[in-house]
């Protein structure tokens, strides 16, 4: 019984020593995490080339000027201004009173009238080719813009 004892007090400090705890993984093949990119401004000149997915090829060629807080949509003679803030992809646009014209008596023409109703519904921005390509959506469509 007396060379038991001892076994057993082996067998127990045997069991209390330090584990080995294994360093842990790390996977070199993993991506590092992506930071948010910028998302470009509206400010600059533009050109529509599509209002609602149809490609504008009006023969006067509706444009856009956008400065800081302001945006004027033109096509021929006619020109109508809104003003408008940007948060990142967040957009709205607000209606100026009025328009102006060098036409006389004409009206702009069912493609600006669609256009401005896309304007004034406006509510997102999505921007594709690097920041040269712009699609404003909403409730009342899409109005796709190209940098000019």
């Amino acid at each position: 019984m007396t060379r038991t004892v001892p076994i057993a007090m082996l067998l127990a400090l045997a069991a209390c020593g330090e584990r080995e705890t294994p360093a842990p993984q790390v996977n070199e093949t993993a991506e590092p995490a992506k930071v948010a990119t910028e998302v470009p401004s509206l400010e600059g000149s533009w050109s529509v080339v599509r209002i609602g997915g149809v490609p504008e090829a009006g023969p006067l060629g509706m444009t856009a000027a956008v400065t800081k807080g302001s945006f004027t949509l033109s096509v021929g003679c006619f020109r109508r201004a809104w003003t408008y803030t940007q948060n990142r992809n967040v957009v709205a646009f607000k209606s100026s009173p009025g328009g102006s014209s060098n036409c006389g008596g004409s009206a702009p023409g069912v493609a600006a009238e669609t256009a401005y109703a896309v304007l004034d519904d406006a509510n997102i921005a999505v921007f594709s080719k690097d920041g040269k390509e712009a699609s404003l959506s909403g409730t009342g469509g899409t109005l796709t813009l190209e940098r000019r």
